[in-house]
């Protein structure tokens, strides 16, 4: 009765069929596949590591990242409404 109900339920997976997972090239990319694993086979030496272009002046004006380290500001800067400066501007000698 109940014995063999949860036998059952524990019955492992059914093996996946042979080939299961195995890399292939995607059709009609085969010579390059091919080109790839010869590369690799014969132990492909990367060039030199990549390193960005230098970021001119004109970038930096349009990149507020680039002028303020942001990692600095604190959190309060970034919840307050949008357009409010850091502090309120200081009022003119005289002026209400």
């Amino acid at each position: 009765g109940e014995a063999s109900l949860a036998e059952a339920s524990v019955a492992a997976p059914p093996s996946p069929p042979p080939g299961f997972g195995v890399e292939t090239p995607m059709p009609g990319r085969e010579r390059e596949y091919e080109a790839f694993k010869a590369q690799e086979q014969a132990g492909f030496v990367p060039g030199p590591a990549y390193a960005p272009p230098p970021i001119d002046a004109e970038r930096k004006s349009r990149s507020p990242g680039l002028r303020n380290n942001f990692y600095d500001v604190p959190t309060s800067d970034f919840k307050r409404p949008y357009g409010t400066g850091r502090s309120a501007p200081p009022s003119a000698p005289g002026r209400p």
